[in-house]
Protein backbone atom coordinates (compact mmCIF):
# COMPACT_ATOMS: atom_id res chain seq x y z
CA UNK A 1 0.00 0.00 0.00
CA UNK A 2 2.93 2.38 1.12
CA UNK A 3 4.35 1.62 -2.71
CA UNK A 4 1.28 2.65 -4.15
CA UNK A 5 1.02 6.11 -2.45
CA UNK A 6 3.95 6.45 -3.03
CA UNK A 7 3.74 6.04 -6.86
CA UNK A 8 1.07 8.11 -6.72
CA UNK A 9 2.85 11.11 -5.17
CA UNK A 10 5.45 10.77 -7.66
CA UNK A 11 2.94 11.07 -10.74
CA UNK A 12 1.79 14.07 -8.91
CA UNK A 13 4.78 15.74 -9.72
CA UNK A 14 4.32 16.01 -13.28
CA UNK A 15 0.82 16.48 -13.73
CA UNK A 16 1.59 19.86 -14.14
CA UNK A 17 3.49 19.16 -16.95
CA UNK A 18 1.42 16.63 -18.30
CA UNK A 19 -1.68 18.05 -17.93
CA UNK A 20 -4.09 16.52 -20.40
CA UNK A 21 -2.97 13.02 -20.65
CA UNK A 22 -4.50 9.38 -20.59
CA UNK A 23 -5.36 7.04 -18.38
CA UNK A 24 -2.70 4.67 -20.07
CA UNK A 25 -0.16 7.18 -20.15
CA UNK A 26 -1.10 8.24 -15.87
CA UNK A 27 0.00 4.30 -15.42
CA UNK A 28 3.16 4.98 -17.49
CA UNK A 29 3.81 7.78 -15.46
CA UNK A 30 3.68 6.59 -12.74
CA UNK A 31 5.49 2.98 -13.26
CA UNK A 32 8.21 5.49 -14.25
CA UNK A 33 7.99 7.33 -10.94
CA UNK A 34 8.34 4.24 -9.25
CA UNK A 35 11.29 3.37 -10.77
CA UNK A 36 13.03 6.69 -10.43
CA UNK A 37 12.71 7.00 -6.99
CA UNK A 38 13.65 3.54 -6.14
CA UNK A 39 17.24 4.66 -8.94
CA UNK A 40 17.63 7.89 -7.13
CA UNK A 41 16.78 7.37 -3.53
CA UNK A 42 14.04 10.02 -3.42
CA UNK A 43 11.72 9.78 -0.76
CA UNK A 44 8.16 9.64 -0.68
CA UNK A 45 8.31 12.55 1.88
CA UNK A 46 10.81 14.53 -1.05
CA UNK A 47 8.22 13.61 -3.52
CA UNK A 48 5.37 14.99 -1.96
CA UNK A 49 7.03 18.53 -1.08
CA UNK A 50 7.76 18.74 -4.68
CA UNK A 51 4.10 18.08 -5.28
CA UNK A 52 2.86 20.92 -3.60
CA UNK A 53 5.21 22.65 -4.45
CA UNK A 54 8.00 23.32 -2.26
CA UNK A 55 11.24 23.33 -4.14
CA UNK A 56 13.35 25.11 -1.65
CA UNK A 57 14.83 22.64 0.40
CA UNK A 58 15.50 19.52 -2.83
CA UNK A 59 18.22 17.31 -1.73
CA UNK A 60 20.41 15.82 -4.89
CA UNK A 61 18.50 12.64 -4.92
CA UNK A 62 14.98 14.91 -5.24
CA UNK A 63 17.00 16.33 -7.69
CA UNK A 64 18.10 13.50 -9.83
CA UNK A 65 14.65 12.03 -9.35
CA UNK A 66 13.11 14.79 -11.46
CA UNK A 67 16.60 14.26 -13.88
CA UNK A 68 15.12 10.49 -14.14
CA UNK A 69 11.26 11.27 -14.46
CA UNK A 70 11.77 13.90 -17.36
CA UNK A 71 14.35 12.26 -19.32
CA UNK A 72 11.71 8.81 -19.13
CA UNK A 73 9.11 11.46 -20.07
CA UNK A 74 10.97 13.21 -22.75
CA UNK A 75 11.02 16.23 -21.75
CA UNK A 76 15.22 16.78 -21.44
CA UNK A 77 18.02 14.13 -22.95
CA UNK A 78 20.34 12.28 -20.42
CA UNK A 79 22.05 15.89 -20.37
CA UNK A 80 19.06 17.52 -18.76
CA UNK A 81 19.21 19.84 -21.97
CA UNK A 82 15.55 20.55 -22.96
CA UNK A 83 14.51 18.78 -25.58
CA UNK A 84 11.72 21.83 -27.05
CA UNK A 85 9.81 19.94 -29.12
CA UNK A 86 8.28 17.06 -26.96
CA UNK A 87 7.71 19.90 -23.91
CA UNK A 88 6.27 22.43 -26.44
CA UNK A 89 3.65 19.57 -27.97
CA UNK A 90 2.83 18.22 -23.97
CA UNK A 91 2.42 21.45 -23.16
CA UNK A 92 0.54 22.85 -25.95
CA UNK A 93 -2.11 20.29 -26.02
CA UNK A 94 -3.43 21.21 -22.59
CA UNK A 95 -2.24 25.31 -23.02
CA UNK A 96 -2.38 26.22 -26.72
CA UNK A 97 0.60 26.85 -28.97
CA UNK A 98 1.88 30.04 -28.37
CA UNK A 99 1.32 29.99 -24.41
CA UNK A 100 3.66 26.38 -24.80
CA UNK A 101 6.37 28.00 -27.08
CA UNK A 102 6.70 31.12 -24.51
CA UNK A 103 6.86 28.72 -21.65
CA UNK A 104 9.40 26.76 -23.11
CA UNK A 105 11.22 29.49 -24.15
CA UNK A 106 11.54 30.86 -21.25
CA UNK A 107 12.39 27.97 -18.95
CA UNK A 108 14.88 26.43 -21.78
CA UNK A 109 18.38 27.90 -20.48
CA UNK A 110 18.10 25.87 -17.56
CA UNK A 111 21.85 26.02 -17.00
CA UNK A 112 23.26 24.26 -13.98
CA UNK A 113 26.67 21.94 -13.25
CA UNK A 114 25.05 18.70 -14.36
CA UNK A 115 21.75 16.88 -15.64
CA UNK A 116 20.08 16.60 -12.09
CA UNK A 117 20.42 20.31 -11.22
CA UNK A 118 19.45 21.33 -15.38
CA UNK A 119 16.34 19.38 -14.81
CA UNK A 120 15.63 20.71 -11.42
CA UNK A 121 16.05 24.09 -12.45
CA UNK A 122 13.41 23.41 -15.45
CA UNK A 123 11.00 22.00 -13.37
CA UNK A 124 11.56 25.43 -11.25
CA UNK A 125 11.28 27.72 -13.89
CA UNK A 126 7.86 26.03 -14.74
CA UNK A 127 6.66 26.41 -11.18
CA UNK A 128 7.58 30.04 -11.43
CA UNK A 129 5.95 30.54 -14.52
CA UNK A 130 3.08 28.16 -14.78
CA UNK A 131 0.22 31.12 -14.11
CA UNK A 132 1.16 32.86 -17.27
CA UNK A 133 -0.32 29.79 -19.13
CA UNK A 134 -3.54 30.25 -17.62
CA UNK A 135 -4.02 34.19 -19.04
Amino acid sequence: MKTIACLVLASAIVACVMAAITDEQRDAARQLAGKCMEQTGASEDDVNRLRSGDTENADRNTRCFVQCFFQGAGFVDQEGNVQTEELTQKLASEYGQEKAEELVARCRNNAGPDACERSFRLLQCYMDNRATLMF
